[in-house]
């Protein structure tokens, strides 16, 4: 093997020993001098330290050797020197000591930590102290270079299509997902038109059972102009989901972390005029008194039963019930719209001296006290009941948007039903409390 080849060779062995859980795609065979790179992320920083040098750490030093050759990197891997120069850009060093201790004049500049290590990317702490792995700066780097061709429509647009399975999301999650990938693509440079295709066929998804069909068309207009069967004719399309671009990439993250969720389902989520009618008349009906100050009150349940839902355990329903009867006297408030699909919170609520108060929607509602959901997820409780997934979310949209014109607002945990009634409403909440 040539000397090429054996370097190759020992990266991809160092890569393998860091990331051999990730899914992605090797990105060795990217030309650096696509012009489709991305490098906002690479500009933010003077100062680059590396941890470990493997396929990864090793692309990137030699992409920030070429675009910005005035900037520092520092190696803590003495294996670097085996590919890199000494350079007074390029250093490798012992630790991070010898790194404050010998080069005072970098570390006034800021510095970006490169590590190869697993570290959850929405942890908003590693965006501020700019802690990135590996993988995820090859992502920010690399995420819209992998254009396919469908066809030959629209040569001069490029869309990138956020496909992604469903599997066991609710609403909320659903379009808060979809939000944070086209504002992340709305806003970055070089006009690339985000497209939402939610119709992986085979996810089991509560909303379509997985038929193949769009979820998010059912409810909500496209976020652009042509439609999801012209984008699939068209010359240059990006693939959200092919090569984990979306479940790597940092900048998607950091919108989840810092974007203003209010002004993005202003501007992106626009719901469909027969929908909005139904959720409009869903109002009427319930809230029939406009003028009253109603407390909206979110009883998270559901996954959270399941040791598979991954889902934040929401307050202890009964001390929930007495958070909401004080609260109820000190916001001065005259009616509770109760939202839960967990039935025993429902139960718990309707069994209390604020049962007269309560106003809600005929919603479906699981109750885990009975053996045959035990463990089991919102989702496949739905399909195993062959519920209308449809009416079923288009009932669970209409009690969001419920909660979005209260007049205050009080959640066992931070969830999709919350989060989005906080987005969704205009005026502002008198009081907000979120466990």
């Amino acid at each position: 093997m040539n000397e090429k080849g054996n370097i190759i060779y020992f990266l991809k062995w160092e890569m393998n020993q860091v990331e051999s859980h990730c899914h992605v795609k090797e990105f060795w065979n990217y030309d650096i001098n696509n012009p489709l790179i991305d490098y906002e992320l690479l500009s933010r920083c003077e100062v680059y330290v590396f941890f470990t040098l493997e396929e990864y750490t090793y692309q990137i030093a030699r992409i920030i050797q070429k675009k910005y050759p005035s900037k520092q990197l520092f190696f803590l891997d003495e294996n670097a020197k085996m590919f890199f120069q000494e350079t007074s850009h390029l250093h490798i060093i012992d630790s991070l000591a010898d790194l404050y201790n010998n080069y005072k004049n970098c570390i006034s500049n800021t510095i970006m930590t490169i590590d190869s290590k697993k570290e959850f990317l929405h942890n908003k702490m590693r965006f501020i102290i700019k802690r990135y792995r590996s993988l995820s700066v090859m992502t920010s780097l690399f995420w819209r270079c992998d254009v396919v061709s469908f066809g030959d429509k629209n040569p001069e647009k490029t869309f990138y299509v956020i496909k992604d399975s469903l599997g066991i999301s609710g609403l909320g999650d659903m379009i808060m997902r979809a939000l944070m990938k086209v504002a992340m693509v709305k806003e970055k440079p070089g006009n690339i038109i985000p497209v939402i295709d939610f119709s992986v066929r085979g996810d089991m998804n509560q909303f379509t059972g997985g038929n193949g069909e769009n979820a998010w068309t059912m409810y909500f207009e496209q976020v652009c102009d042509e439609s999801i069967e012209e984008v699939y004719k068209s010359k240059n399309v990006i693939i959200s989901s092919h090569k984990g671009w979306d479940w790597y990439n940092p900048y998607t993250y950091e919108k989840q972390c810092f974007m203003d969720w209010k002004m993005m389902f202003y501007k992106y989520l626009i719901i469909k005029n027969d929908v909005k009618t139904y959720i409009e008349k869903l109002y009427e009906k319930t809230i029939w008194n406009k003028e009253k100050r109603i407390l909206g009150v979110v009883g998270r349940g559901t996954d959270w039963n399941s040791s598979r839902g991954g889902v934040p355990k929401p307050m202890e329903p009964k001390t929930f019930l007495k958070e909401v009867k004080r609260v109820f006297g000190e916001w001065g408030c005259d009616n509770i719209f109760l939202a839960t699909e967990d039935q025993q919170i429902y139960d718990i609520f309707m069994t209390s001296d604020l049962a007269d108060k309560i106003l809600c929607v005929d919603q479906y509602r699981i109750d885990y006290s009975d053996e045959k959901n035990y463990d089991l997820l919102l989702s496949e409780i739905k399909i195993r009941e062959n519920r209308n997934g449809y009416l079923e979310n288009l009932n669970y949209l209409g009690v969001i948007y419920i909660l979005s014109k209260c007049d205050s607002l009080i959640s066992t945990c931070d969830c999709g039903a919350a989060r989005c009634a906080v987005a969704l409403n205009r005026k502002g909440y008198r009081n907000v409390t979120i466990f």
